[in-house]
């Protein structure tokens, strides 16, 4: 890690590896065609081609990638309900109560109706009707996303909701992974990925059914893909690698900072593990405490490689500590502080706020019931954690009584007429000439 001794330095390095992560990155997929093609390219022609070719392409696609004859793009729902058979008692038991407590937090977060009689105005507030997840592939089978998208969209109320998820070949998904989604209600499992499965999902082919909204992380070419079906489809939002952010000083845990650290690091090797400290001397504690826990680790390859892109920021004092935190706007935030409460009341951009040292994001990450997909890459700006809202919507409802429509009506007739408008300003006058001149 870096030890970068200035607020504008910090934010130039970090807006450089944002800016740059993916600017190298071209593509043919596999060969599939006969040149390479930037990002945006590569998914701008696979959009198309799912247009115009849908499931067929799907299979000549995903073969030609992997390098293997794909030839399974939906798990029945025979084969979903047998994953519970293959799954031990203690395991359903640990998805059935992280469940549980995802259930709890979600249902704090939903937005209700009002009406205001008086004012004769209010809202109703009504679920989007289906949601596409898509489930990373890779090292790992991430049944935690699973949980994080599914059950926030079945707590607002979202009738249909299915999963895209990579697979190889004929191969099934991994059998936690269906466990999951089936014990979370999921009736459609869809075995592929890549920007072709958000293309699928936005615009519907004769065996994937069209979505009005999709959610979830992934890489490069599938957050392209999200941004360029915009419009067509809802999106949770457009994310980058994984961050943390830790604020310590000489009151933090040197061992509970170095674990949050790494934990992140651990995810890939453009993970974005950070720091911000008033002491410099505990700055090089973290890293020698850093190097030396490094060799015990299994994926030290990917923890070395995030690490080295990570930096310790090292300020004079607390205004400029909460001043760089939000402008970094980071996707995790932990405060590992005794002043943990006073510094998380002036944070304004943060995907989610970590308070203290029990409160490790890891338990996010997995069972404690907000959901681990959070805005980065600076976008907690204007965004928020993705949550039972992210799926509803609101309706403005106006049911005026003639006593507040007098009060009103003379009002939006003026405004009607300034912006010379006279139909509008007409269908105000008709009413008050029938209501109150008769």
């Amino acid at each position: 890690m870096k030890i970068i001794k200035d607020i504008k330095l910090s934010l130039d390095y970090i807006n450089s590896l944002r800016e740059n992560t993916y600017s190298n990155i071209k593509t043919s997929g596999n060969d599939y065609f006969e040149k390479q093609y930037s990002v945006e390219e590569y998914v701008k022609k696979i959009i198309e081609l799912t247009k115009s070719k849908g499931d067929d392409f799907l299979f000549e696609l995903s073969s030609k990638v992997d390098g293997e004859k794909f030839d399974n793009l939906r798990i029945s729902s025979k084969e979903l309900k047998k994953s519970i058979d293959k799954i031990s008692k203690e395991e359903r038991i640990l998805i059935e109560n992280t469940i549980d407590r995802i259930e709890a937090f979600q249902k704090k977060t939903l937005i209700k109706n009002w009406f205001d009689e008086k004012s004769g105005y209010g809202e109703y507030v009504k679920p989007v009707d289906s949601v596409g997840c898509y489930i990373p592939g890779g090292t790992a089978p991430l049944i935690s996303t699973v949980l994080m998208t599914v059950i926030p969209a079945k707590v607002a109320g979202v009738k249909n909701i299915s999963i895209s998820s990579p697979t190889i070949g004929s191969n099934l998904p991994n059998n936690m992974l269906l466990a999951a989604a089936y014990l979370c209600g999921v009736e459609k499992f869809y075995t592929y990925g890549g920007p072709q499965a958000i293309a699928s999902l936005a615009f519907g082919t004769k065996n994937v059914s069209k979505v009005d909204m999709i959610c979830g992380p992934g890489n490069i070419f599938v957050m392209t893909a999200k941004k360029l079906v915009y419009g067509e489809v809802g999106v949770d939002g457009i994310f980058g690698p994984t961050e943390t952010l830790i604020i310590a000083d000489s009151s933090s845990n040197i061992d509970y900072v170095v674990g949050d650290l790494m934990a992140q690091a651990e995810h890939d090797v453009l993970a974005l593990p950070m720091m911000i400290t008033d002491d410099l001397e505990f700055a090089n504690k973290v890293i020698s405490f850093y190097k030396n826990k490094l060799e015990k680790m299994e994926r030290k390859n990917i923890i070395e490689k995030s690490m080295g892109r990570g930096f310790i920021s090292v300020l004079r004092n607390e205004k400029e500590i909460i001043e760089l935190a939000n402008q970094l706007a980071s996707e995790h935030l932990s405060i590992a502080s005794e002043k943990k409460v006073h510094i998380a009341e002036k944070i304004n951009s943060a995907g989610s706020i970590f308070l203290g040292e029990i409160s490790s994001e890891v338990l996010a990450d997995y069972v404690a019931g907000p959901s681990h997909v959070m805005p980065t890459n600076g976008s907690a700006r204007y965004s928020s954690s993705l949550s039972s809202r992210t799926f509803q919507k609101t309706i403005p409802v106006l049911a005026i009584d003639k006593d507040r429509f007098k009060e009103i009506c003379n009002d939006a007739e003026k405004l009607a007429k300034l912006e010379s408008l006279q139909a509008h300003s007409e269908a105000i006058s008709v009413r008050k000439k029938n209501y109150f001149m008769e």
